[in-house]
């Protein structure tokens, strides 16, 4: 099976678009004032360091749809959300269960930021299994 470059990029674009507009809906809007409650342990110097989100957000996408595209054997929009669901629930053990530990985060903040997590790649698995898809 011959992965599509257009379609792996497209996915991967597509995916890096909606976690920008899906993170800043989530972050600013929906949790935009329980995200207030932490904001005394913020880097004094946060607003200048934050373009390296841009960066990260565009390598994880790019990651993300790489590994679909070239190791989930069957394609398309349910196993994307499968894969995507699954993914999440690894990144939100691994980055926000772990944040609790080490930083005196609430943790029903932290379970926000885990429950978004987990909503946010389940979506983007339905946009990459949408694209990258086995053909009929």
């Amino acid at each position: 099976m011959r992965i599509h470059k257009i379609r792996l990029l497209a996915a991967a674009v597509l995916s890096f678009v909606f976690s920008v507009l899906y993170n800043g809906l989530v972050h600013l809007v929906i949790l935009g004032s329980a995200n207030r409650q932490v904001e005394a342990l913020r880097r004094a110097d946060f607003s200048s360091k934050m373009w390296i989100s841009l960066p990260a957000t565009l390598a994880t996408t790019f990651l993300f749809t790489a590994i679909y595209a070239f190791f989930v054997s069957e394609k398309n929009a349910r196993t994307g959300l499968l894969y995507g669901f699954c993914f999440g629930v690894l990144i939100a053990i691994m980055v926000d269960l772990n944040q609790y530990v080490l930083y005196p985060l609430p943790f029903p903040l932290v379970a926000k930021w885990a429950l978004f997590g987990i909503i946010e790649f389940s979506l983007m698995g339905v946009i990459v299994g949408s694209v990258v898809r086995d053909r009929a």
